[in-house]
């Protein structure tokens, strides 16, 4: 069986993608290079390339046809579930090269938001997983109506990536109240804004602990979410 998986994990990646999902994920890739640019909006491309996998396979009835092989229902879930994690991990290992870029080049601190710190990737598998439970956790009640699955997870992404971010903006008001002497010292939340953002060193143990919370979360959130799609999968009539 784990065979099988591996052959439909092949299928996804052969043709599963698009131009579009080649011509998004240079773009996720590149706007890693901008000087200011918030670092969540990147990876939100990412997500576009997972939906229009879904969207490509209604139009060409990939499921249907899959299904009908001898394989299990399960493993069809198990690859789709495997590509999506995939690309979506592979995105940050990519990002770690313009996060290092921007470091040893001296690039200007990022002023839209949080830097490309070892915080920052911990925090993006969060939103990534918050994602993942409403967009896959749900698609497979039925995977040919993907969009307003789509959209609601759209929504949470941005939403948690207000939540990542508002540390880091409060960090931001404050600095220049603090460097104009009418703050003695920074607010608690802005204090954890300073430690998320920043890429001195000053707070390395803090966030690798931020980052491996995140790679738990996305772990765990991930096979939870294959779980439940699975078994909402094996109940759809196709």
């Amino acid at each position: 069986m784990k065979s099988q998986t591996l052959k439909l994990l092949k299928k996804e990646i052969v043709l599963g993608n698009t131009m579009q999902t080649i011509i998004w994920s240079i773009c996720c890739f590149g706007m890693y290079f901008i000087p200011s640019y918030p670092s969540y909006v990147g990876p939100f491309y990412i997500t576009l390339c997972i939906m229009m996998t879904f969207a490509l396979n209604q139009s060409s009835h990939d499921i249907l046809y899959t299904v009908l092989l001898p394989v299990r229902k399960i493993d069809t879930v198990k690859a789709r579930f495997l590509y999506c994690g995939l690309i979506e991990l592979i995105s940050l290992v990519l990002a770690v090269i313009p996060a290092l870029i921007r470091i040893f080049a001296s690039f200007p601190q990022n002023q839209a938001g949080i830097n490309t710190s070892i915080a920052y990737f911990g925090l993006q598998l969060i939103v990534y997983s918050v994602f993942n439970l409403i967009f896959l956790g749900n698609v497979y009640k039925n995977p040919l109506k993907p969009g307003l699955r789509y959209m609601a997870a759209a929504i949470a992404y941005f939403a948690a990536y207000a939540l990542c971010e508002l540390p880091v903006w409060m960090y931001f008001g404050a600095r220049g109240k603090l460097a104009e002497g009418t703050i003695t010292e920074l607010p608690k939340l802005a204090q954890i804004g300073q430690m998320l953002t920043d890429i001195s060193g000053q707070f390395l143990k803090s966030q690798c602990l931020i980052l491996l919370a995140g790679i738990l979360i996305f772990g765990a959130v991930w096979y939870l979410t294959f779980t439940r799609a699975a078994r909402q999968f094996e109940k759809y009539d196709l």
